[in-house]
């Protein structure tokens, strides 16, 4: 039997360089499925980054775009409309706002745009608040009739007791045209 030293074995030194593997290569990957060969040559990585993921493919592009544009029409509608506590009448815009305080509901419409309206002294506007419960039915109904003066102007105030209303809607007419305003009240 032969001993074997390491005084007697040749030294062997292994360079970076001299070292080959051929692990994941040969002729055995023409023979591989076409989805583990391109995870194993690494074709099917994963894209790093938000934008190449979210344009990565063409289903992912079509629903970036979609959300994309539902995000612009529901600020563009939410613009346009303003809500339902804004509404025009006779050329200007009214917004009506609510708040309760010490058991009183107290409602008001302001009036804005008034740049067209600078030659007109007067507009007679015939004004109903209603105070709207959690059932929505009618708790509380007030009416008016008031002069608004462009010039000079001042918001339509009401004041209720508080019943546990919900909210206030506002109804104006001036000769034939008329909007309705609603908003919810907020506590103080």
């Amino acid at each position: 039997m032969e001993i074997f030293d390491d005084e007697n074995q040749p030294e062997i030194r292994y360079d970076e360089n001299d070292l080959v593997f051929h692990y994941k290569r040969g002729s055995f990957r023409r023979h591989e499925q076409a989805i583990y060969r391109d995870l194993a040559t690494g074709k099917n990585a994963p894209k790093k980054g938000l934008i190449k993921v979210l344009f990565s493919t063409k289903g992912n592009k079509i629903a970036f775009f979609t959300m994309v544009m539902c995000i612009v029409l529901f600020f563009v509608l939410g613009i346009v409309n303003g809500g339902a506590d804004k509404n025009s009448i006779a050329g200007m815009t009214a917004k009506i706002s609510a708040f309760s305080f010490d058991e009183k509901i107290y409602a008001s419409v302001e009036f804005s745009n008034l740049k067209k309206m600078e030659n007109i002294d007067s507009v007679p506007l015939k004004v109903t608040f209603e105070c709207l419960n959690a059932e929505g039915s009618v708790a509380d109904k007030f009416e008016t009739d008031f002069n608004f003066a462009p010039r000079f102007p001042k918001p339509v105030y009401a004041v209720f007791n508080d019943y546990d209303l919900v909210s206030v809607k506002c109804r104006l007419i001036y000769e034939s045209e008329s909007a309705v305003l609603e908003c919810k009240i907020s506590n103080r």
